[in-house]
């Protein structure tokens, strides 16, 4: 029998109450209350094609609805206000639609992540930063909001990265390492020391609310190769070069390998971000969440250095520099516009 306000987990029933279900899921694993049980209960559910389709349209739905309001939320002036309604609640029902969108993009993220990342073997909290040891002297050192899955066979090591950023560090051994996120892989050499950095991201579109994901792949010492996808041609990196995965990810480019990752240090450096990624940093060491209620003001560039102990002082120099207002909802979620 389901738990109240719980989606219901049996596997029968006719397509009106798959599509219940799945709504039903839709709406728990957004709700920040669901568990690993029900990260398992999900993928064996999902296990039926009818329930992943009904699922994936689901989720779709809810990222239109996202979409509808961010229409809805647009200048007060492209619209005439119904008779009766003042400037001022005119505006209201504006600020309020496009809170709404922005609410409902970040659950939007988390529902993308939120089930592989409940289930995986080794995880990190908000603002919480860990290192792992594997078999042979690998070392990972995972950011906060981090999940990833490690398999070892004969002498191969393989890394599955869910969610967040990892740094890991691969001594001189005869067997390769590969990083994977999504389609993408990163191989180092056999038996060369190499030195890598791994940013996971949702894909953009309804692509990123089903699962798909985006990386950026840093080389800090050593060479790797990087395969975005099965037939497509890899790409060679050498020390201080990064490659980004995904539709609109930059090609192989010069990085700065003392600031890449530098949350290792405790610190967030940005150099002409965009504030969309600054927020997307600072809401792994910010309990609740930030988000940016328009597309343009997450295209603005953000340059500084942050201590991760302190990212409401972060967000305060961000909001100034940039002449932003907030509207805040209790003390978890902030909109920047």
């Amino acid at each position: 029998m389901s738990e109240p306000n719980q989606p219901d987990r049996t596997t029968n029933g006719d397509d009106r109450s798959v599509r219940q279900q799945a709504h039903a899921w839709v709406v728990h694993l957004t709700s920040g209350t669901a568990t690993q049980d029900d990260a398992e209960a999900l993928a064996a559910w999902r296990s039926l094609p009818a329930h992943d389709a009904a699922f994936r349209a689901a989720a779709g739905l809810w990222r239109r609805t996202g979409d509808a309001l961010a229409v809805t939320s647009g200048p007060a002036s492209a619209r005439e206000a119904p008779r009766g309604m003042t400037r001022r609640r005119m505006l209201g029902r504006v600020a309020a639609g496009g809170v709404a969108s922005a609410s409902i993009a970040a659950a939007g993220a988390t529902l993308a992540l939120r089930w592989p990342t409940l289930r995986a073997a080794y995880r990190t909290g908000t603002g919480e930063i860990r290192t792992v040891t594997l078999p042979g002297g690998i070392r990972i050192e995972l950011d906060a909001e981090t999940a990833l899955d490690a398999h070892r066979k004969d002498m191969r090591q393989d890394i599955v990265l869910h969610a967040g950023s990892v740094a890991v560090t691969v001594p001189a051994t005869r067997a390769a390492l590969t990083v994977v996120v999504g389609e993408a892989r990163l191989v180092t050499e056999p038996s060369e020391p190499a030195e890598v950095v791994v940013r996971c991201r949702p894909r953009g579109g309804l692509s990123g609310w089903v699962g798909g994901q985006d990386a950026d792949m840093a080389c800090l010492a050593g060479q790797v190769t990087v395969v975005p996808a099965p037939g497509v041609a890899a790409t060679r990196l050498v020390a201080g070069q990064e490659v980004g995965i995904g539709p609109d990810a930059r090609g192989p480019h010069a990085i700065d390998v003392a600031t890449t990752a530098a949350w290792r240090r405790g610190l967030l450096v940005f150099r002409d971000t965009p504030l969309s990624q600054v927020v997307d940093d600072l809401n792994r060491y910010r309990p609740g969440r930030i988000v940016v209620a328009s597309s343009a003001t997450a295209a603005r560039r953000v340059t500084g250095v942050f201590h991760l102990a302190r990212p409401e002082e972060a967000l305060g120099s961000i909001r100034t520099a940039l002449a932003l207002s907030e509207v805040r909802f209790g003390d978890r979620l902030v909109v920047l516009r």
